[in-house]
């Protein structure tokens, strides 16, 4: 017996035309609901002298580019932990994997949690000036997706999962192999 997901059956139908409609849509409501905080305008300045900064826009262009760098991160570090075991592929950087990898996980972090720093002083948690349309809601969103996902991995997901399907003809592989 497989186990899923709450609502995985839902997600993963497919239309006539073989579209995951269903996560499409579930995906654009939650970019949405993410973005709804841009409809708050905050103003830096004065009344007299207003300054309106996007920190909505700020925040969700910074999760977006830390769940890409997290998403590069992942198979740079399995690259580095798993070292002569990892199977390469056609495109690699040899040996300097070694040092190289690192460095790039590091760079990675760094930005990554550049990107959760609040904006201007206003954000800054445990300050007399906090105030939430301020607030840098990246780490929020980021945090809480890997504590979902996290949760998610150990109760259910370790059980079933066995990796992707192999979904590519193998004349088509042996063509293309080096």
């Amino acid at each position: 017996m497989t186990v899923r997901s709450p609502g995985s059956a839902w997600l993963r139908s497919l239309t006539a035309k073989r579209v995951p409609a269903n996560a499409v849509m579930m995906v654009a409501v939650v970019a949405a609901i993410v973005t709804l905080p841009a409809l708050i305008e905050v103003n830096l300045g004065t009344e007299a002298e207003p300054l309106i900064v996007p920190v909505a826009f700020y925040a969700v262009t910074s999760i977006a580019v830390i769940g890409l760098y997290l998403s590069f991160a992942i198979p740079i570090f399995l690259r580095w932990k798993h070292g002569d075991r990892f199977e390469v592929g056609t495109w690699n950087n040899g040996s300097k994997y070694k040092w190289m990898n690192l460095i790039a996980v590091a760079e990675i972090l760094v930005v990554s949690i550049y990107l959760m720093m609040p904006f201007v002083p206003g954000a800054v948690p445990f300050s007399d000036e906090l105030a939430w349309k301020y607030v840098n809601y990246a780490p929020i969103v980021t945090l809480g997706a890997l504590l979902l996902l996290t949760v998610w991995w150990n109760v259910s997901a370790k059980n079933w999962f066995t990796g992707p399907k192999h979904t590519i003809d193998q004349a088509v592989v042996e063509a293309y192999d080096d």
